[in-house]
């Protein structure tokens, strides 16, 4: 009886241990979720800059946004930087660093809680399994 007891004890603290790992989890895939959209967004931004530069870098006509005035053939890329930076404003060469090292943290967080998730629940299965045993070896189960 004793035997059971205490399997019925880690039984409990590893049911415990689930329920703070799956709040982990949700808590970390809801951040890495959320980073993920903004990283998708900055990607796109950086897309679109980066085809703004090339794009006053190699002209062959006259470009202007926003107050930046590109002549043809420009070798200029600090003017090109400029016309880039005019036409897409929204990207943030800082901020989307950030966000791809959040991304890879995030990752690596909700992977860890996810995987550890998997371990504790196949730990319960076992705990429940020895559990039952040792309770109907002492006839307090009947089958």
């Amino acid at each position: 009886m004793a035997n059971t007891a205490a399997l019925l004890g880690n039984l409990l603290n590893t049911n415990a241990d689930i329920n703070y790992y799956t709040q982990q989890s949700i808590y970390w895939n809801a951040k890495y979720e959320a980073n993920s959209a903004k990283l998708e967004k900055q990607v796109k931004y950086e897309e679109k800059w980066e085809s703004a530069f090339d794009s006053a870098i190699n002209n062959t006509k006259e470009l202007k946004c926003a107050g930046v005035v590109v002549k043809e053939d420009n070798t200029n890329e600090a003017l090109a930087d400029m016309y880039a930076h005019a036409k897409v404003d929204e990207y943030n060469e800082e901020l989307s660093l950030e966000l791809a090292d959040l991304d890879i943290e995030y990752d690596t967080m909700k992977t860890m809680y996810d995987t550890m998730l998997e371990e504790l629940r196949a730990q319960q299965e076992s705990e429940k399994t020895a559990t039952s045993t040792a309770a109907q070896d002492t006839g307090l189960l009947q089958s």
